[in-house]
């Protein structure tokens, strides 16, 4: 950084041995606009002139005595570009003694003889403050240099540590003699050791040859044109192997023009490179996953309308067949609004039953009971299930099955849910009147289940997504036929948790279609049965039953139905009025919702089973939670059967044969109906 010159550095110091002197001296030089510094001695003279001055004025008389010691010392030992001029106003014959004597040694004297003119002493001033002037100009270029070479000195370490830090290995090559030195670095980007040499024939043989001719072309087109070599490129280690390298540079050329040699650096880009690679990789799958989130959510937001509008349809003849029930003094009407009302409710509940198979799928918790089957159970299960859907559209219904008994190890319930559900998708798709066909054959170790249609069929484009969830292959046959789209990704699912696969052929759109499932067979010979899986006995009648809901409406029909069915029914809306009843009834069967305000069903079960007095209760756990987890804490809570809303009469009966088996034989707790 240059010094800058103050006014300090431009005063004239001045030193008379009078006050009148300096007084005068003082006024008649800032008359002609130039600073003064006046001092009374040497001591003060030494002190100013360190903090700068454009020049020293003084008298012959102030020497008479010989020159101050410390003013000496301080004018011999100024720096080499300093040299403060000194006018001494001296009287004839003292100028002689003087520049002979004690200032003899300075040579930055100006004697002026007294007395003096008031134009030469101003004339002797201002040419001494110029000439301290240039002495300041060589300060700030002396300055200058050093700051120039301190910021040189630090940029070459910079450039030094930048090389090291950043693996950057510096090269030059001599363009007439091809001589290629290179730095240490350098030579470990071309796998080569730091003592071995290395020349510029070694370097272009190491370029892979696929990259040789590029590398050329950019060398040749850097020397054509002035501009600088930025090129990457592979080259091969003498152990085998490849790394990219970044290489830059620059050419110097003589005053023809002619280039003469190139400089630059060389770094190993490998893992920058496939760090690259990897992100473009990931970018691409990010791009990917958003485009699956979007069709996902345009998937999501078709389900959530198709769902407000398949709960809407079963609810309409409902409602229409509540008003007409209420309404109609005719039992025919009444038992015919009645049954369509039973129907759609059993649509409502297929519905809600695959919404909460999807839910249990996307956490990991449908579980199968596994057991060992045969498949013509499942077959015939499916087919009534079926039946009515496949007669409402008065469709043909031919079965192809194999002549020996087959055997699997399934779920039997899920099992027929996965060809009830193809027969009902086959129904769905094919017009009034068309033809369904189920077929069963053996295929070696496995069994091939064919649900064959002449319906609408499937465009070739569409066969892979169909068994995908929400997925549905034509939108407005979707809203003319009805669906949630769910049906197929169930299939799939349950097939492949039993070890199978499912497969859809379709020659197009109005040529009918095929679904096919594999699964493994079991030996022919069904594995012994645990005892514990025999159905529990009928339900003893006139038994004393507490229900405890609180929707009143779902309590009081409840216990309605129970009522009519032989059995003594109290019900109640909460926790502690339910345990109140209890105590109080002493009922043998307790059927108690989980979700009550207040005291929730799990309380109530524990309040329940510390009172000795109900110990011979049982416990009927009736609740829309259906998950095993939900299960695990009923049981968990003291429950010894578990339903899910809602629930079919015949599963409830059977429910409460298992609770009175319970009661009869000890208690053993049984999942139910889910």
């Amino acid at each position: 950084m240059v010094d800058r010159v103050t006014s300090l550095d431009e005063r004239v110091l001045i030193l008379m041995p009078g006050q009148r002197d300096t007084d005068r001296t003082v006024q008649l030089l800032a008359e002609a606009q130039l600073a003064c510094g006046p001092c009374a001695d040497f001591d003060e003279l030494c002190r100013e002139l360190l903090r700068g001055a454009g020049a020293v004025l003084l008298t012959d008389e102030m020497l008479a005595g010989g020159l101050d010691e410390q003013f000496q010392r301080v004018l011999l030992q100024q720096s080499p570009w300093s040299a403060v001029p000194v006018l001494l106003l001296a009287r004839d014959g003292a100028s002689e003694r003087s520049e002979r004597g004690v200032l003899g040694g300075y040579t930055h004297t100006v004697v002026l003889e007294r007395p003096v003119r008031k134009r030469s002493l101003v004339s002797a001033v201002r040419s001494a403050i110029r000439a301290r002037r240039n002495q300041y100009e060589i300060r700030a270029a002396i300055l200058e240099r050093e700051q120039q070479a301190r910021e040189l000195s630090a940029q070459e370490e910079r450039l030094r540590f930048v090389l090291s830090a950043g693996r950057l290995g510096s090269w030059e090559l001599d363009l007439e003699t091809q001589f290629y030195d290179c730095s240490d670095i350098c030579k470990a980007n071309y796998g080569r050791a730091l003592d071995a040499p290395f020349t510029y024939q070694e370097c272009m043989a190491s370029i892979d040859p696929a990259d040789r001719v590029r590398v050329q072309s950019a060398l040749e087109e850097s020397l054509a044109n002035h501009t600088p070599y930025d090129l990457e490129y592979r080259v091969t280690w003498p152990n085998g192997e490849s790394h990219w390298l970044m290489v830059r540079g620059r050419a110097v050329y003589d005053a023809s023009g002619r280039p003469t040699r190139m400089a630059g650096v060389s770094l190993d880009v490998t893992e920058r490179k496939r760090l690259h690679d990897a992100l473009v990789e990931s970018q691409a799958e990010l791009a990917s996953q958003a485009e699956q989130l979007r069709a996902a959510d345009r998937l999501k937001d078709q389900f959530l309308a198709t769902l407000a509008h398949e709960l809407r349809n079963p609810l309409a003849p409902i409602r229409t067949g509540l008003s007409l029930v209420c309404d109609s003094p005719d039992p025919e009407v009444s038992h015919k609004a009645l049954s369509i009302m039973q129907r759609q409710v059993g649509h409502m509940v297929r519905l809600i039953d695959d919404l909460l198979d999807v839910a249990r799928i996307k956490q990991g918790k449908l579980e199968l009971k596994l057991d060992r089957i045969p498949l013509a159970s499942a077959i015939e299960a499916a087919i009534e299930a079926s039946l009515p859907a496949v007669q409402r559209a008065d469709h043909t219904l031919r079965t192809q099955l194999a002549e020996e008994a087959l055997f699997v190890d399934a779920d039997q319930t899920r099992l027929a849910q996965i060809i009830s559900n193809l027969l009902n998708n086959a129904s769905k798709y094919t017009p009034n009147g068309g033809e369904i066909e189920l077929s069963v054959r053996r295929e070696g170790d496995s069994v091939a289940i064919s649900v064959h249609d002449n319906g609408l069929g499937v465009p070739s484009d569409c066969l892979d997504d169909v068994f995908q969830m929400f997925n549905q292959v034509d939108q407005s046959l979707h809203r003319a036929q009805g669906g949630l789209g769910i049906g197929l990704a169930l299939v799939r699912t349950l097939v492949e948790m039993h070890g199978g696969r499912v497969e859809v052929e379709s020659a197009g759109l109005n040529r009918g279609s095929t679904f096919t499932v594999r699964l493994p067979l079991a030996p022919s010979e069904p594995a012994a049965r645990s005892p514990f899986s025999e159905r529990a006995p009928a339900a003893v009648q006139h038994d004393r039953i507490l229900v405890v809901d609180d929707n009143t409406d779902a309590a009081d029909l409840l216990a309605l139905m129970l009522v009519q069915a032989g059995y003594e029914t109290t019900a109640v809306v909460d926790g502690p009025t339910a345990i109140e009843a209890a105590q109080r009834l002493r009922p043998q069967i307790v059927i108690l919702d989980i979700g009550l305000p207040g005291m929730s069903g799990y309380e109530v079960a524990e309040r329940l089973r510390e009172d000795p007095r109900l110990s011979g209760t049982s416990l009927i756990a009736l609740t829309g939670w259906g998950t095993p987890e939900d299960k695990r804490k009923a049981f968990a809570a003291g429950f010894d059967v578990h339903l899910t809303k809602p629930v079919a009469a015949e599963d409830l009966h059977a429910a409460l044969g298992r609770a009175a088996a319970i009661r009869q034989h000890g208690r053993a707790r049984d999942s139910g109906v889910s």
